[in-house]
């Protein structure tokens, strides 16, 4: 059964569906989350959250891509749990993220929370859109499946500190970017 088929069985409420959805996807949105959350707890808990989203949200949405669907759900409830377990302390993974976006998103409020408003989403996506594929590759797997450096020089084949700058120059390039469009 491919995506398209799963999509259409979900929103027939057929719930052998959301099992395949669990099969197929729970190694990458256990990931998302263990990247967000680093307590195997929160992220047993935030799994079955995540399925539970998909299933209460098909209908009404009909996703075109379910793996970026999903993955934005667990993405999302991850970063609730992460606010809601560090309301009174501060954490680094996903501070770090964050202190490393801040200074690109023009307005200087939550990149996160900036990005689920439409308008910047869409210009974000084109900035993304306009990176060389390994590039691009090397964004979204660091700002949305939120892995650590560490993991993309292992993956690229490139030490840690090329990883950082790459990074570091692609921020510097999504700030000019934002701020030509503002």
């Amino acid at each position: 059964m491919d995506d398209k088929q799963l999509v259409d069985a979900l929103y027939a409420g057929e719930e052998a569906a959301l099992d395949r959805v669990a099969e197929r996807y729970a190694r990458l949105y256990r990931s998302i989350l263990r990247q967000t959350l680093n307590n195997e707890s929160d992220v047993e808990e935030c799994a079955n959250d995540c399925l539970l989203a998909v299933w209460n949200s098909i209908p009404p949405n009909r996703p075109e891509d379910l793996c970026a669907y999903v993955c934005k759900i667990a993405r999302r409830i991850g970063i609730n749990r992460y606010r809601h377990n560090t309301r009174q302390k501060r954490g680094e993974g996903y501070t770090l993220l964050l202190s490393e976006l801040e200074d690109a998103i023009p307005d200087g409020s939550d990149p996160f929370a900036s990005v689920e408003d439409g308008e910047l989403s869409r210009r974000l996506s084109d900035f993304v859109r306009s990176l060389d594929p390994e590039t691009e590759s090397m964004f979204v797997r660091r700002y949305f499946y939120m892995e650590t450096v560490s993991e993309l020089a292992a993956a690229f084949a490139m030490t840690e500190n090329a990883v950082s700058a790459r990074l570091w120059r692609v921020r510097r390039k999504l700030k000019r970017f934002l701020g030509k469009e503002t």
